[in-house]
């Protein structure tokens, strides 16, 4: 079934409004007054909740079972009545909603409409007392710039369940349970906001920054290869562009790339020192994952060697299940449980494939992707080809150790060897570092 286009959009809004309120308030080079981000998150809030729940109410209309949610688009009433008949008729069909819920909306769609329009005011300038009367009893505020945390997690609380009624309308299958009262979701807390940075934080400050730095890396050699008149496809027709393989159209690519660099061309010049802050944030990361330290030449040339035939040679766990172990599982366990879901071994030995396959994993959680080797071994040495002896040592390193993570997620998952992927970036560091 295809989703509405506003109710999936009002839906990803509200999302990222929430983890926007979070990442701002726990960002590391800002200090926040959580007062006020917290009453104008409060304020957005309201806005895109309420507009949220009304277009959810009238799209769910021709899938209500109960014959409920028509009851609040009802001409020529006020808003009160309007939400109380909701609420009425939802306990008459025997649904027995939270009346809290109900009496929440309210208030807070009073305190949309007042964001909406900057007045406590009618038309003619009236004050709104009723409306007022109504969000003080429900314990809100009436002054939008002292809405709190705790108000915003009553908003969410109210949308929650507020989507949940209407969602069970329509749900083919549901019944009325007369015998069940006060149907609700439970409140829940917003995320923690300290920001605090534990220990174990700063490893992924590093990858993220990692995989800025390769972004915008990534524009910079972009724009270079494709310089007016002189880019990486100028030398071919359109019909030698289509038959040319991927790989190689990579290749022509970057390689255009880096003689632009050659060339001096400006938009290549690092003047934001961003290949001593790649290897910089790669060396800090390294050295605050302890799970580097397993990964010494020994250990990833024999990983790499088993995985590599057991890819080959289509050896893998029967039905690719393996049933998970705790780390400090004795050896004989391991060795019991591998003999019984691997059916052959070819040339291997099952503590070839046991040891393949732990570093195998710490290698997937060591390097969760792509692009610590896409800057190593194509990024830097066109940026900065001067290092190229830095990076080529890198790439080399990295290549190995994401090739043991992939290739045992490969044997475990029942996918190709990534050998050949992983190869290209390897012989696109030999052919960009191959002058130093």
């Amino acid at each position: 079934m295809k989703i509405d286009e506003f109710t999936d959009t009002y839906s990803d809004d509200l999302i990222h409004l929430q983890e926007a309120r979070t990442a701002l308030l726990t960002h590391p080079l800002r200090n926040e007054n959580s007062d006020l981000c917290n009453a104008s998150f409060c304020r957005i809030y309201s806005i895109m909740m309420i507009g949220s729940i009304e277009a959810m109410l009238e799209r769910w209309c021709e899938r209500d079972n109960f014959n409920i949610l028509n009851e609040y688009f009802a001409p020529g009433i006020p808003n009160e009545n309007r939400i109380k008949n909701l609420r009425e008729v939802f306990v008459e069909k025997g649904i027995n909603v939270q009346a809290k819920v109900f009496e929440d909306y309210l208030a807070i769609k009073y305190i949309r409409n007042a964001i909406v329009h900057a007045s406590w005011k009618t038309a003619k300038g009236k004050l709104k007392q009723d409306q007022l009367d109504w969000i003080n009893e429900r314990g809100f505020p009436t002054d939008t710039r002292k809405l709190t945390s705790k108000d915003l997690e009553r908003f969410e609380w109210v949308n929650e369940n507020m989507m949940f009624y209407i969602a069970l309308t329509g749900l083919d299958g549901v019944r009325a349970r007369p015998d069940l009262v006060d149907i609700a979701i439970s409140p829940s807390q917003l995320h923690d906001t300290n920001g605090i940075i534990n220990q174990s934080d700063w490893p992924k400050m590093y990858w993220s920054n990692i995989e800025r730095i390769s972004s915008e890396i990534n524009k910079m050699i972009e724009s270079a290869a494709n310089r007016p008149g002189l880019g990486w496809a100028c030398d071919f027709t359109e019909v030698q562009l289509e038959k040319m393989p991927n790989d190689k159209l990579e290749k022509q690519f970057y390689l255009s790339a880096l003689s632009a660099k050659k060339d001096n061309f400006d938009g290549l010049v690092d003047k934001n020192n961003l290949a001593d802050n790649a290897l910089m944030c790669w060396e800090q990361f390294v050295s605050q994952t302890p799970v580097f330290e397993t990964f010494n030449e020994k250990t990833v040339k024999l990983a790499l060697k088993t995985l590599r035939v057991m890819l080959q040679n289509n050896i893998h766990p029967k039905d690719h299940i393996l049933p998970p172990l705790s780390k400090d599982a004795p050896f004989e366990i391991k060795e019991k449980l591998f003999s019984m879901c691997f059916e052959h071994l070819g040339s291997l030995t099952i503590l070839e494939i046991i040891e393949a396959y732990d570093l195998g994993e710490k290698a997937k959680f060591a390097i969760g992707n792509i692009t610590p080797l896409n800057l190593f071994a194509i990024q830097l040495p066109i940026l900065a080809p001067e290092r190229n002896d830095e990076w080529r040592q890198k790439a080399q390193y990295i290549a190995d150790i994401f090739e043991i993570g992939q290739s045992w997620y490969s044997s475990i998952e029942g996918y190709s060897s990534p050998q050949s992927t992983i190869e290209f970036y390897r012989e696109m560091s030999a052919l960009l570092t191959k002058d130093s």
